[in-house]
């Protein structure tokens, strides 16, 4: 009898391999951001000042966490003071075969490893849907002897020899479960893979913020999903295009390469991994013709590179003395009147007008190699905090300088990970839904 029923079940299992998939073909996959009505984490007794505020604090957390794993040297998340509310934008996929059921999941450029929460789960204030293995019967955990476990560095054998792992967290959270694998099937796209690598929770214990159930890791090592998928499925390259206005609508993640992606004028800096995040060279940042301010030669904590280009981090960090400056440049340049700096913002101004508004700069960025050079529009450089002020979305630090993703906006982000390369083009993230 158990003969037959395994028998039908790898019978099954076949019937779902998805057809053989070009390398030139591109998952096209909407983001949601936290704060669209869209997303599991919406709150919609915040006005968009109120957010504004959190996700500038959310910067100050994620760029602490950025700071403490680089200075620790590790790629594991979990080790330290990371915080469960600290990301920006979700994915919606579906996991299981044959019934695949659906999850949300915080995507991370600066992770690798793809959790979530499943069913038995003890999880602190658990809001999202939990995954339920035992219905799907391409589900599989892993032995603490596979070449997945052995690669996880919080990886060891539970009694039944499967690779079980725990992390502990810098506030005494901690989280348990079983390395395993199953079928991942793309939102909207028909598309289904096999064997994909996550962790299944089987405890989840925060005392901070929300608990979304499932987190992507996009970062450079395995197992992140763009190492998974590449090179057997896709080219070894990912962007995304980020949309923060009209409640988060608009946003994308391309998994893979093709020319209608990347088709546009491009900014191309050579890019490096540092403890699994993604970091290039910024040499100067100017206002032609006003002020050019010298980078590449303050001081960074980075092994290679000085800045790193991170998607959940929302407002862009930069050395405490460089943001004086550019405080300084900009008060002497802009005729508006400024207002004393709100919270954690460091420049202000009153604007009354449409007219005045128009009076804002932009800043050129420019990073190493040919064609490094980068116009930050007004738009992404200052955002409305109150009635009437605008304010930098830039903040001072002693510690990692990150690029964060609201000077990203309406800018199709490509990593080339085979030429290692970072591909900055202006885009209009609505027009990218798209099919390619």
């Amino acid at each position: 009898m158990t003969a037959i029923s395994t028998f039908f079940r790898l019978l099954l299992l076949i019937s779902f391999v998805p057809a053989l998939i070009s390398t030139d073909t591109v998952f096209d996959v909407e983001l949601v951001h936290r704060d669209s009505p869209k997303s599991p984490l919406y709150n919609s007794s915040m006005t968009p000042f109120d957010r504004l505020q959190a996700a500038a604090l959310r910067s100050i957390n994620r760029a602490s966490y950025i700071d403490k794993r680089i200075a620790m040297k590790t790629s594991v998340d979990m080790e330290i003071d990371i915080r469960y509310d600290d990301g920006e934008f979700l994915m919606g996929f579906s996991m299981g075969m044959p019934n695949p059921q659906s999850v949300w999941g915080m995507v991370d450029t600066g992770s690798d490893l793809n959790w979530v929460n499943c069913v038995g789960c003890q999880c602190f204030n658990n809001t999202a849907v939990l995954f339920n293995s035992s219905a799907s019967i391409s589900y599989n955990k892993l032995s603490c002897f596979s070449n997945e476990c052995r690669s996880l560095s919080q990886g060891y054998c539970s009694t039944d020899r499967k690779c079980q792992y725990h992390y502990s967290y810098g506030d005494g959270s901690n989280i348990d479960g079983i390395l395993s694998s199953d079928t991942f099937t793309f939102t909207h796209l028909d598309i289904s893979i096999p064997n994909v690598v996550f962790g299944c929770n089987s405890r989840s214990l925060s005392t901070l913020g929300d608990d979304w159930g499932c987190f992507i890791g996009l970062g450079p090592s395995s197992p992140s999903l763009i190492n998974q998928l590449a090179p057997k499925y896709i080219k070894k390259y990912f962007s995304y295009c980020l949309n923060l206005l009209d409640g988060g609508y608009g946003s994308r993640l391309f998994l893979g390469q093709s020319k209608p992606t990347v088709a546009g004028k491009a900014t191309v800096t050579p890019l490096m991994t540092n403890d699994d995040f993604y970091a290039v060279q910024l040499d100067t940042i100017s206002l032609p013709g006003e002020f050019d301010i010298e980078y590449n030669t303050r001081r960074s904590k980075l092994r290679a590179g000085n800045i790193i280009f991170d998607s959940g981090t929302v407002m862009t960090m930069l050395d405490n003395q460089v943001v004086d400056e550019l405080v300084s440049e900009l008060t002497n340049y802009v005729t508006l009147s400024t207002v004393t700096p709100v919270g954690i913002f460091k420049l202000c101004f009153r604007v009354r007008s449409t007219e005045q508004e128009e009076t804002l700069p932009g800043l050129w960025f420019s990073f190493a190699g040919q064609l490094g050079d980068f116009r930050v529009s007004p738009e992404n450089l200052f955002r409305w905090l109150g009635n009437n002020v605008k304010c930098m979305v830039i903040r001072g630090t002693n510690g990692i300088q990150v690029f964060g993703n609201v000077m990203q906006q309406d800018v199709l982000v490509g990593h080339d990970l085979e030429k290692m390369e970072l591909t900055l083009i202006e885009k209009n993230c609505t027009e990218l839904y798209k099919p390619y």
